[in-house]
């Protein structure tokens, strides 16, 4: 039974939910390269992604499956997610990234779970930052002015 790929897939969750969506039509399917790409997963998608394969057999049938777009229910007015995300999370994630790094973004995501020490934490970064730049400025402030 020779194995063909079916299609190709940027994250792991995408690869495994239309890996379940044909598993649960009867067809044999496997995510290619798991491992790897789960350590790796900056290098997995250089190299094209994580590769969904079937048996030769269920190939026509397999595309058929994952190229059906069921029609959905347009989302009534009382069921429409709202946005989570406001404006001041939005400077605060900038002021984050600008100061410690992208991976400092969590604190601002962080707030709604982990509650007063995300806020504390996030705001002892930002009056850092306030900080360091009123040290690091002064000198050159002046500098500039010549006093």
């Amino acid at each position: 039974m020779a194995l063909a790929d079916v299609a190709r897939f940027h994250t792991l969750a995408e690869a495994e939910i239309a890996a379940s969506l044909l598993r649960s039509a009867g067809i044999a399917a496997t995510v290619a390269d798991v491992h790897y790409g789960s350590v790796f997963w900056l290098e997995q998608r250089a190299l094209g992604g994580f590769r969904l394969s079937v048996s030769e057999e269920d190939l026509a049938d397999s595309v058929a499956i994952l190229r059906h777009r069921p029609e959905a229910d347009a989302l009534e007015e009382e069921d429409a997610i709202p946005s989570s995300i406001t404006d001041s999370d939005r400077m605060a994630a900038t002021a984050l990234m600008l100061t410690a790094g992208p991976a400092a973004g969590w604190l601002v995501a962080g707030r709604r779970r982990f509650g007063f020490m995300a806020s504390l934490v996030m705001t002892l970064l930002l009056v850092g930052l306030a900080l360091s730049l009123v040290v690091t400025g002064w000198p050159w402030v002046r500098l500039v002015i010549g006093n």
